[in-house]
């Protein structure tokens, strides 16, 4: 009962996610349900045995796994790992040594794999593929119950064939004429590689693109600059490029055939469009996202988070790079700690340092023009940009909360389990979070 108490006290402490972050989970819960008819009334119970009567169910261990992910969900993960006597464990090499729940790093998943039914869940190791028809025939709820709420992504081919269409063959001349004034979030980078790991001090930040708002005529005369010199001296896209109303940009403001699933809780349309080549290194989103590829082809490598564990979830700070003249950029040390940038390398694997991603259910999938991609929140991916030389790479995607048990179990899991980088390296020991070749200086 003392053990009890005392777990339940730290439960208390470390609820998952800030103040703010529930608040707006449970307002937008609210929103979610505003539409909701009321409850039947249920009728009076029969007596067992008597004709009518319900029968009593039977827990099978799938729902008995449900149950526990859901008491985890309650809040049962304790921000703070400590041993049976309430001391903070001695430091290890071991990379979750300061991860917050005992024992979740290596068997956190299987619970989540149980209860979700994960190993039906994908043909023949891929993703689920779908088509516009299907989901105009069954309906947006039906595609929200077979992929989003179960965490399964699925490639939607013809949903934005009619979108692709109307840019079929635009080269930048035109994107220019009919784009030229509107304004957009543009992001520099000294390579291709828009975001990246950096050691410094011993310790590891993320480092951020330069980004700006400016008009897309000048986006087009920075990207032209910079492709006078080979190699080019940055790399410029409009990247996440935020929009009230994407139909300034002849962009629906809402995905075809699943705006009803989209709409009451859409958080953000973003505008992508880069000249190839170009990378957003491996990350996840906490929201739920319908691409649609309008120009170009997208590969995603994805890690499904019922082994999130295997990609070494890491909590750093950010790092800002200021672009002071082109191609010239300086680093700023932010206070902002970011967590959804993993240690593991997906595309240079080094299964020394991170043995674990070995085990980690990884796949590839390619979103051509006209497609859309289903990608629930939480999944680990990469994105790489491919064109047609003189052409874009144009792409917009919706983020909205499904709220879905899945995504609340991988929430659970990821605020449970992280390699913080933002710790120094115990006395005598390599700091986990280290790059897997250090520099000289970095001893």
């Amino acid at each position: 009962a003392h053990r009890a108490r005392a777990h339940r006290g730290r439960s208390h402490r470390g609820r998952s996610g800030s103040a703010q972050e529930r608040q707006r989970s449970s307002t937008q819960g609210r929103q979610g349900q505003e539409s909701t008819p009321p409850m039947p009334k249920r009728p009076p119970a029969a007596t067992p045995g008597a004709p009518g009567a319900a029968k009593v169910p039977r827990w099978s261990s799938a729902s008995v796994a449900s149950a526990i992910a859901l008491a985890y969900a309650a809040g049962l993960g304790s921000r703070v790992l400590l041993t049976a006597g309430g001391d903070p464990p001695p430091s290890t090499a071991d990379a979750f040594s300061h991860t917050t729940h005992p024992d979740m790093a290596t068997d956190g998943f299987n619970w989540t794999q149980l209860s979700m039914s994960r190993a039906n869940n994908f043909p023949s190791g891929t993703i689920k593929y779908l088509d516009a028809a299907t989901i105009k025939e069954r309906g947006a709820m039906h595609a929200w119950h077979t992929t989003f709420a179960r965490s399964i992504p699925a490639l939607v081919s013809g949903l934005g064939d009619d979108v692709a269409a109307s840019f079929s063959g635009w080269r930048r001349e035109d994107y220019r004429r009919h784009w030229g004034e509107k304004d957009v979030v543009v992001a520099f980078s000294p390579d291709e590689m828009f975001q990246r790991g950096v050691l410094r001090s011993g310790l590891r930040r993320l480092q951020a693109p330069h980004r700006q708002r400016m008009r897309f005529d000048a986006f087009l005369d920075a990207q032209a600059e910079s492709e006078r010199v080979i190699p080019p001296l940055e790399h410029v896209a409009v990247q996440q490029s935020p929009s009230r109303d994407l139909s300034d940009f002849g962009l629906p403001p809402l995905p075809p055939f699943v705006e009803e699933l989209v709409s009451p809780t859409l958080q953000a349309r973003n505008l992508w469009v880069a000249a190839p080549p170009k990378t957003s290194v491996l990350h996840y989103d906490w929201q739920d996202s319908v691409l649609l590829q309008v120009s170009g082809t997208k590969r995603f490598t994805l890690i499904d988070p019922a082994r999130l564990h295997t990609a070494y979830p890491a909590v750093m700070l950010m790092e800002n790079l200021v672009r002071t003249g082109a191609g010239q950029f300086e680093p700023r040390l932010t206070s902002r700690e970011v967590d959804n940038f993993p240690l593991a390398n997906i595309t240079h694997p080094d299964y020394d340092r991170h043995p674990l991603l070995r085990d980690a259910h990884v796949m590839t999938v390619e979103v051509p023009a006209g497609s859309a991609l289903f990608l629930p929140a939480y999944w680990f991916h990469q994105v790489e940009s491919f064109a047609a030389p003189g052409e874009l790479n144009v792409a917009v995607n919706y983020w909205f909360q499904g709220h879905s048990l899945a995504t609340r179990l991988y929430r659970t899991l990821r605020e449970n389990v992280f390699v913080n980088c933002t710790l120094p390296a115990a006395p005598g020991q390599l700091h986990p979070c280290r790059n897997s070749v250090l520099p000289e200086d970095e001893g």
